[in-house]
């Protein structure tokens, strides 16, 4: 009986394994917006979100952060506002992030637009990965993946 323990603790570990996703790169669009976003499949784990109303001519950043960071930048400045710093190569820019908490169910996110001529957006075209600063933390994103390009193609202005 216990010559069998290794076969099942090795079955154990890969069914282990099958369960743990990582995230990627998803693109996705209906008639009106487009989404490229970074999470697990199929889940409600999203990283990081960048999706535009098709054809408006700029990109919001959506970025889930822990609700008692966010609410506490909130309660300091007595704003729904709080800046999000995106750093992608060479490029830092700053963007005035509108911040939706509910306390109620422990989530909040900070959201920015970015106009389509951008000079990030050109720097996340060819990029390999960027940093967002937001909320008192510094958040490392992978471009690995991200079709960033079709995104701005149904996010430009006609």
């Amino acid at each position: 009986m216990f010559r069998h323990i290794p076969v099942l603790l090795a079955l154990g570990l890969l069914a282990g394994a099958a369960h743990a996703q990582e995230r990627e790169w998803m693109l996705d669009a209906s008639e009106e917006d487009a989404y490229l976003i970074f999470g697990v499949p199929e889940t409600d784990d999203v990283g990081v979100s960048l999706w535009c109303r098709i054809g408006k001519g700029a990109v919001n950043i959506y970025l889930p952060v822990a609700t008692q960071r966010l609410a506490t930048i909130k309660d300091a400045t007595q704003e729904k506002a709080a800046p999000i710093t995106i750093v992608a190569g060479a490029q830092t820019a700053t963007f005035r992030g509108k911040a939706d908490i509910n306390r109620e169910a422990d989530v909040s996110s900070l959201e920015a637009e970015i106009a389509d001529d951008h000079p990030l957006i050109a720097a996340l075209r060819e990029a390999d990965r960027f940093t967002v600063k937001a909320a008192g933390s510094d958040v490392i994103f992978p471009l690995f993946n991200a079709d960033v390009e079709s995104l701005m193609a149904l996010c430009r202005k006609p």
